[in-house]
Formats: C-alpha cells, structure tokens, sequence
C-alpha cells in the first residue's frame, strides 16, 4: 500500500512539471483568429489529453466573444521519432498525432463560425506539457473564411 502511495504522489509530482497544465489531463494553448479586415484576435485552446477534445475561447472577435467546443478525429497514424543513440534525446521523443478538428464558436449564444482545422497533437517528453498545432479556415453565416491557428507559444 506504502508503495502505491509513493507512486501516486511520484505522478502527481511529474504532472506538476507541465509548463500548460491547468487541471489533471487538462491543457491550455495559444490561438489565433484572424478577422476579416486582417485584425488578429488571441485566443486559447483547451485539450483534454485523453479524449483529444476540448474548448476554444477568444475575449474579442468581429462577432464578440467567442467560445465553443472542439473535437479531433485521427486522419493518420501516429508517428514516433525514432530514439537517438543519446539516452537524454530518446527520452525527449515525441509521439505526434495528426487529426482533423471540428468547432462550432458561439458568439451570444449563436453559432457564428463553422470551423474545420488540421492539428497535431504533441507532447515533449514524459515530464511534459502536451500542445495542440495546426490551422484550418472558419465561415461565417456571410460564407467569408476566417483563418484560425493553434500553437505552443
């Protein structure tokens, strides 16, 4: 029982390294909107590492805030760096998953942007934070295309 418990307590101390982590599971990254007159409007991304899903959320837009759920279906298998000879390297391999996103923002309580988008899901190591990268187009109830992008930093 002892042993579970320095386990758990062992994980719970690698979780706390993760430079995005905002709950168990739960990280946060950086989005980007850019509006029609080219303004671009910063946002987040939330993902939930074990469902691959989560929320999108910008403060300002051309609609107003925005927020809204997302989800990712796998479009191809992952790929794993191949470890190099260097053991601090192959500790650093990152397993990358590509999938195609789906997200309806809501702006008052309506859907203004329908947005389709390419990410890849990243992590950076086993004592890491996990990142959500790519882009996609937004259309908006005018069948205008907005750009939409996802990355670490």
């Amino acid at each position: 029982m002892k042993s579970v418990s320095i386990l758990f307590a062992m994980l719970l101390a690698l979780s706390g390294c993760s430079v995005n982590m905002v709950k168990l599971g739960v990280y946060k990254n950086k989005a980007q909107l850019i509006g029609p007159d080219g303004t671009v409007y910063m946002g987040n991304i939330l993902i939930n590492d074990i469902s691959n899903d989560g929320d999108i959320e910008f403060e300002a837009s051309p609609y107003g805030p925005l927020t809204g759920k997302w989800t990712a279906t796998s479009a191809v298998p992952p790929v794993v760096r191949a470890p190099a000879a260097d053991p601090q390297a192959a500790a650093d391999a990152v397993l990358r998953k590509a999938y195609s996103g789906k997200s309806f923002l809501l702006a008052n309580s309506k859907a203004v942007l329908n947005c389709d988008f390419k990410v890849n899901i990243e992590g950076d190591g086993i004592l890491g934070s996990v990142f959500v990268i790519g882009d996609g187009l937004c259309t908006d109830d005018q069948k205008r295309s907005i750009p939409i992008q996802f990355f670490k930093s």
